[in-house]
Order: C-alpha cells, then structure tokens, then sequence
C-alpha cells in the first residue's frame, strides 16, 4: 500500500512541475525588452532557456534578467503575488488602512521606477556613441584647421624680406573708349639686392601685359600681349664708377616680335648730389638675336650699342619720382635702333601698399622690312612692397 501511495505522490509532483515549467512567463532584460515563453528546465543558475512561439528556443544570461513573471489569462503580464491565508486577510487590511492613515502617501515607493522615455536598442546605443566620437573628431579638426590658418597669417603677417633685399610686386587696369575699346591687364616685378658693405649690386625685373579687345560690332578677341624681363649685375670698382652686365628679353606681339634676347657689357657713373636725389648713366656694348614676324636681314644676331641712365627723386616723404632710358643701335646699320622711356610717381601709403602712376614709350625704328613700331601706355597700378 506504501508503493501505490508513493507512486501517485511522484506522479502528482512531476504534473504540477510540469504545468509550472509549462506557463507561459515574462522575461524582463535590463536593456528593456520583454520576452514571452515557456521557461525549459535546462535552465541553470547561470543561464535561462525560454522557449518562444516566434523566436524559438532563447538562450539568455541570468546577469542580463531584470525579472521573471508568470502570465495567466487574467492578469496577462502582472507578477504573481503569494496568498495570504484566509485567516489573516482581514486583519492585514485593517492593519494597512490604519497604517495608510498614521504615514504620509509619499512613503510608499514603487519597488522598481519605470522611465516614460523609450528604451534605446543596443546597436541604436552604439551608433549614437559612434556620433559622438565623429562630432569630437570633426570639432577637434576644426581648432587644429584654424590653428593652422593663424600661425600661417602671422607667419605671412611677420615675414621680413633681408635687410638688404627689397622689392615691389605692381599690379594695373587700364581701360581705353572709342571705335575700339580694350581692356589692358598689366602686372611687374621688381628685386633689388644689396648687401651691407658690398660693392655688388643685383636687380631682377619683368613684365606682363595683356589686353582683351572689343570691336565695334561687340565681338570680344585677345588682341594683343607682350612680355620683358631683364637681370642686371653691377659692381663698383672705384669710387662712383662701376661695371654693368645686363641680359634683357622681350616678346612684343603689338610689334610682330616674337623674340629678342641682348647681352651687353658697360660702365657707368653714379651723381648723387644729395640723399634724396640718385643718378646714373653709362654706356656698353654686345649682342641681340631677335625673331620677327616680317622676313629681313636684321632677323638673328647682330651687334648692338646702349647708352642707359636711370634717377631716383624723393621730394618728400613716401613720394618717388622715377625715370629710365635705355637707347639700342646697331653699329652696322644706323637705321635698326630702338629706346624704352618710362617715367613714374609712386606714392607709398604705407610699407606695404602704394599707387604708381607711370608713362612708358616703347619705339622700334625697324623691326623688319623697315616697318617702324611706336607703343605708347599710360598705367596706373597697385604696389605691394616687399
């Protein structure tokens, strides 16, 4: 009789662990999301097993389980509560509603506070960190962007030439009305080196023009441009005396001349009767190799003279009066000749800025075929010292 009793006992134990096991449940995780299943017994203390109707079989570590409740087709997700026998119920709620009376309703707290924001998914968590970090990175390459600019524009801003270097960039508009109207871009530069107690001297020029033409039809061409460059060396040797090597080139298509190169060799003296007054003039000899458009025989090389002068005149301060001749001819044919003339006001604002107004004359008495070129400009440009 012990045996049929013993037997009905385990049989009544495994239905009711069963039915246990069996009950649908609420799975809690501490990232928020709810899971409903039938919790399996291969559950340990380190893992829970849930068995889902959508999800299938659900692996799940116990440390990420907030909670566990079992669903019933009344209270659907709420947590079971444990009965109180009979006996006691009425004296527990009487004891409640006094103890309600005697404490003030802020004392009773919610076992776990819920927040009404949304719960953010991990991979959403990961790709706000990732924003994050992208809009430090970006903030940082904005300062070290700025960073760079300002010690760029102080640098620039700082920047000192040699003492004995100095220079002018000069760049100019021109603009003519009438039958033909055009449109003159005009830009030069200039270096001067010399050194302290030096009896050399150095200087580097050249020069570009442009000019954009409109007819009187409206038709807009590149009528002209033109281009010169020269490199001069001179060396005092005795007092005001000294030696001059000077190499020019020019293309000049206003002209037809494609290309002319000079070398020549000379001495020159310099009459400086007082500090703000500067003249020089000299003359030497060498060569010219030019290429025109117009077929002669003054087309490659060929011997040349120059006589040269240059003066400087400050009347006041910041204001500069300059002048310069040069004079080519050759010696073989007294009809192949040609000058340069310019003169100019500058007037210095400050170190950096000033406005030139110049006159530049530039004739060629044959540049083949006997064809005489006369080039007359009146410029009026910005200067930036250096």
């Amino acid at each position: 009789m012990i045996f049929p009793r013993f037997h009905k006992s385990a049989l009544l134990w495994l239905l009711s662990l069963s039915t246990a096991w069996a009950a649908p449940s609420v799975v809690v995780l501490d990232s928020g999301e709810r899971l409903i299943g039938e919790l399996a017994p291969e559950s340990t203390e380190t893992t829970l097993v849930l068995k889902s109707a959508v999800l299938g079989e659900l692996r799940l570590a116990r440390a990420h389980v907030v909670s566990v409740t079992r669903q019933s087709a009344e209270t659907q997700a709420k947590p079971e509560v444990a009965a109180k026998p009979k006996r006691a119920q009425g004296q527990g709620q009487r004891a409640q509603a006094k103890t309600d009376k005697q404490q003030p309703a802020t004392e009773a707290k919610p076992a776990r506070e819920v927040s009404a924001e949304p719960v953010q998914q991990p991979a959403e968590v990961e790709l706000a960190k990732a924003n994050e970090a992208l809009s430090i990175m970006e903030a940082k390459l904005a300062e070290l962007r700025e960073l760079k600019l300002a010690e760029t524009f102080n640098t620039v801003k700082n920047y000192k030439t040699p003492d004995s270097w100095s220079g002018s960039l000069k760049l100019g508009i021109n603009l003519s009305q009438g039958d033909s109207r055009w449109a003159q871009s005009y830009a030069k530069g200039n270096l001067e080196i010399k050194p302290k107690q030096s009896l050399n001297y150095y200087r580097l020029s050249g020069s570009y023009t442009y000019r954009q033409t409109e007819a009187a039809n409206g038709n807009e061409y590149k009528s002209t441009d033109k281009m010169d460059a020269e490199f001069t060396y001179r060396r005092t040797f005795w007092d005001d005396w000294f030696v001059q090597n000077a190499l020019g080139y020019r293309a000049d298509h206003i002209k037809g001349i494609d290309r002319e190169a000079q070398e020549s060799v000379g001495i020159g003296y310099r009459y400086k009767p007082s500090s703000k007054i500067n003249v020089l003039f000299g003359a030497g000899g060498g060569v010219e190799e030019l290429d025109a458009d117009y077929e002669d025989t003054r087309s490659g090389f060929n011997p040349l003279l120059n006589v040269f002068q240059e003066a400087t005149w400050s009347p006041i301060k910041r204001t500069t009066l300059v002048q310069k001749f040069n004079y080519y001819i050759n010696p073989e044919d007294s009809q192949q000749y040609n000058y340069i003339f310019s003169a100019a006001l500058r007037l210095r604002l400050t170190d950096l800025l000033g406005f030139e107004f110049s006159y530049n004359k530039s004739f060629d008495n044959d540049v083949g075929d006997g064809n005489a070129q006369d080039d007359v400009q009146w410029r009026n440009a910005l200067v930036v010292y250096f």
